[in-house]
């Protein structure tokens, strides 16, 4: 009885323990998400009241697109408008692959879409890119180098931003974007954030509801993460050796266009193209200026291309343990420094990513075990709150997502609890791939093309980025 007592016991403190520390990470995001829609309304009243020339400032919109032949007209259609109420100068690039070119006659690819939609949009082309492995990274640089070969203009007042083929500008985009610029005097990079529900409505079935899921779960790493992490390392005052821009994400990233060009662009040598410049670009102490407006973009439609997509973001997290031999000289220069900021970056994004579930099953367990229901309750409630913070912030937004049906207002929650709970299987079965593929570039180059062809199922093709989130 005594032992019993005891492990008892110590089941509870346990349990108290998690809950105490679930409560206080779950709370966090919650206050964001919550304050979340003001605080962006407030920054973007500041810097419009800011001032410059408008007529030097050009932004070169770069959009990679791969197998994107359904997603790209509503995408260029929501970019259109957002440039129409600008008052800046902007061109678009279309970047295709030469491994998306038609195979038989009257084949509809995304090179032959997009130069249809061009025709109507000003100062906009498609290009070609010819990289063996396709890939966001290796398509933003032959658009990169493109625009900085034929660009007659500054280089410090010229802009080139990422921009996926799957997303849905908000009208105010391409202002905010500029405005931004001008008020923080042309900083060399900033980023755009995005919700990630453009396409819930095509999210259907059991494996639709999954993914349903995931999606809003993307959206709160945004709303409840992303945004405040870019407003600390944009601040002039950050102090501590990890530097400001430990965290980019490919999309929506903008970049000064000599500063894009002295980093080379995106690196092709890992999987996060993102998180391997942002870890390049704090070594040199470059701030990430956060642009405060927000997109919305698509999401997999499917549990197996959710899982590969998760895994291959996964994949570019542990490869940081890499960086060494692929940033040879920035070792060699501050060594020290270096090595910490490795050591932080594969926990923060690998480490937490692979065990973020786990305080929930513990308390599952636990509540099971001990047959207690209610310390189940943490995951329940982080599920609803969640959903209700992000539906409320899209309304404040002036998101024109539709309400939920009266039995959404169950299930999607129970789909965000679902997988809350389930959010690291992509990175497990990633470590797991590791036996199958033992060396980093047949491994890497696998989970690369599953990521691929398990993706090609969702509207518009594949989602070839990786963004830095969870």
């Amino acid at each position: 009885m005594t032992a019993a007592f005891d492990f008892n016991t110590a089941m509870l403190l346990l349990a108290s323990a998690t809950i105490m520390v679930t409560f206080l990470r779950n709370g966090a995001y919650w206050y964001r998400m919550w304050r979340q829609p003001a605080r962006i309304h407030d920054e973007r009243a500041a810097v419009r009241r800011g001032e410059g020339d408008r007529g030097s400032l050009i932004i070169h919109y770069v959009i990679p697109a791969f197998q994107e032949v359904e997603a790209i007209p509503l995408t260029l259609a929501s970019l259109k408008r957002a440039i129409e109420e600008s008052e800046y100068r902007t061109t678009v690039t279309i970047v295709t692959s030469v491994h998306d070119e038609p195979q038989f006659e009257g084949e509809r690819t995304t090179r032959i879409v997009a130069e249809e939609l061009c025709a109507d949009l000003p100062n906009a082309r498609v290009i070609v890119d010819h990289t063996p492995a396709p890939s966001m990274a290796a398509a933003f640089n032959t658009g990169m180098r493109t625009i900085a070969e034929q660009s007659s203009g500054s280089a410090t007042r010229s802009f080139v931003a990422v921009y996926n083929a799957d997303s849905s500008a908000n009208i105010d985009s391409t202002q905010a974007l500029g405005d931004t610029i001008l008020a923080w005097d042309y900083p060399p990079v900033l980023q755009v954030n995005h919700s990630s529900l453009r396409n819930l409505d095509s999210m259907t079935g059991v494996g639709g509801w999954y993914s349903q899921g995931a999606a809003y779960y993307q959206t709160r790493w945004a709303l409840g993460f992303e945004f405040d992490l870019h407003r600390r390392n944009s601040s002039p005052t950050r102090k501590g050796p990890l530097g400001h821009s430990y965290h980019l994400k490919g999309h929506g990233l903008v970049m000064r266009l000599d500063t894009a060009m002295a980093m080379g662009g995106l690196s092709t040598d890992t999987p996060c193209e993102d998180l391997e410049l942002g870890f390049r670009l704090s070594l040199k102490d470059v701030p990430v200026v956060s642009v405060p407006v927000l997109e919305d973009t698509e999401s997999p439609l499917t549990p197996a291309a959710v899982i590969a997509q998760k895994g291959y973001w996964f994949s570019g997290m542990l490869d940081v343990v890499n960086f060494h031999s692929l940033q040879p000289e920035q070792k060699h220069v501050q060594p020290w420094r270096f090595e910490l900021q490795r050591a932080a970056s594969i926990y923060r994004s690998a480490a937490c990513f692979l065990l973020a579930p786990v305080p929930y099953w513990l308390l599952v367990a636990i509540a099971g075990i001990l047959g207690q229901p209610l310390l189940a309750l943490p995951p329940v409630l982080n599920a609803f709150m969640s959903v209700w913070l992000i539906r409320r912030a899209l309304r404040k937004f002036g998101s024109d997502h539709r309400r939920l049906r009266s039995w959404e207002i169950v299930s999607v929650p129970m789909s965000v609890l679902l997988w809350s709970m389930t959010r690291n299987v992509g990175p497990i079965a990633y470590l797991c791939s590791i036996a199958r593929h033992p060396g980093r570039v047949e491994r890497l180059r696998a989970v690369h093309l599953q990521h691929i062809e398990e993706s090609s199922v969702r509207t518009g093709g594949p989602n070839i980025s990786a963004p830095g989130g969870a």
